[in-house]
């Protein structure tokens, strides 16, 4: 059985994009593909249509005004599906038109989608001039309607996992220079420094020193706000978790404290945190995902390093494939 994250990766579909097309928050849809929460039966429904699990079923027959206004907005969203997976295809040999056509499109069939309510269908009673056969004969209409298969992995998502399977070649490992190791790992792309250490905002390094890190989806050396909202962001060394949510200028900002007190890092703006204040946690154990909350420009991670009271440049520690 496919996982959500199987299902939304092969269509090459971004969080966002599934947002857009569901009207359910991209939060909400990352928390389920990640364990964290359980979709309800309508949500797992919208997103068993969209991602195309639907099993036809048929209801009774509309006629022909009422078919068309009952199923516009399932048809929508499944030609929008349909479009969306050719997409990557598409970008390579028309640079100009995700940005030019896809996006706007998206956009407005994501608000049509989220502000029109689904009509109910009207009850079955002939009109003076339409007799039950005329109803009958004039549409067959097959209207989408979920099976349980088919609604399964959406409404069972995997088991959240606190290790994930490292993607980089830099093991974990903290030594007398400060912990090594990639704090994002992403399910697809690559990391890219978006920020350096001692550069614009990191100023000064005394107080400011980090790095900041996205993930570059297409490969272009950019990151890109699809790719990397709702990146898995990791512990890159055992010890204390500290929590601070809703913080300035650092938003959802988590401290992880070595056990001999010696060494911290901080990850911040993170969308969702999921440890707690007080936990232990051990290297590449998942302790949020990326985001823009606090003060950011989009969606990154802000990573720090300290030795004692001393701000230490993280770059030469992460790796990440950085070149």
């Amino acid at each position: 059985m496919q996982t959500l994250r199987q299902l939304r990766r092969s269509r090459h579909l971004t969080f966002v994009d599934l947002a857009l097309l569901t009207g359910i928050p991209a939060r909400t849809i990352a928390e389920a593909e990640y364990g964290l929460r359980h979709l309800s039966r309508s949500e797992a429904e919208t997103l068993a249509l969209v991602l195309g699990l639907s099993t036809p079923t048929p209801l009774p027959s509309l006629s022909r005004h009422q078919a068309q206004s009952a199923v516009m907005p399932w048809a929508l969203m499944t030609g929008l599906a349909a479009v969306l997976s050719v997409a990557p295809l598409m970008n390579e040999l028309l640079p100009d038109l995700q940005r030019n056509l896809y996006t706007p499109v998206i956009a407005r069939a994501g608000d049509w989608l989220v502000t029109r309510p689904l009509p109910a269908p009207p009850p079955m009673t002939p009109t003076s001039t339409e007799t039950i056969s005329e109803i009958v004969t004039e549409s067959s209409i097959v209207f989408p309607l979920s099976a349980e298969e088919a609604l399964a992995p959406l409404i069972a998502p995997a088991p959240r996992l606190p290790h994930l399977e490292r993607k980089h070649n830099v093991p974990f490992y903290l030594d007398e220079n400060g912990p090594h190791g990639c704090p994002v790992q992403p399910t697809a792309g690559q990391v890219v420094m978006t920020q350096g250490y001692g550069v614009g905002s990191h100023t000064p390094v005394q107080v400011w020193g980090a790095i900041d890190l996205a993930v570059d989806g297409d490969g272009d050396g950019f990151a890109e706000p699809g790719s990397s909202w709702y990146t898995p962001v990791v512990a890159t060394h055992p010890g204390k978790v500290k929590v601070t949510l809703n913080s300035y200028p650092a938003g959802n900002h988590v401290w992880v404290v070595a056990p001999d007190g010696t060494w911290r890092t901080g990850y911040s703006h993170l969308a969702v945190v999921t440890v707690i204040d007080g936990q232990q946690v051990q290297a590449g154990e998942v302790i949020g995902f990326m985001g823009d909350t606090g003060v950011t420009s989009g969606p990154h991670l802000d990573y720090q390093v300290w030795h004692g009271d001393t701000n230490i440049d993280p770059t030469p520690l992460v790796g990440c494939g950085l070149s």
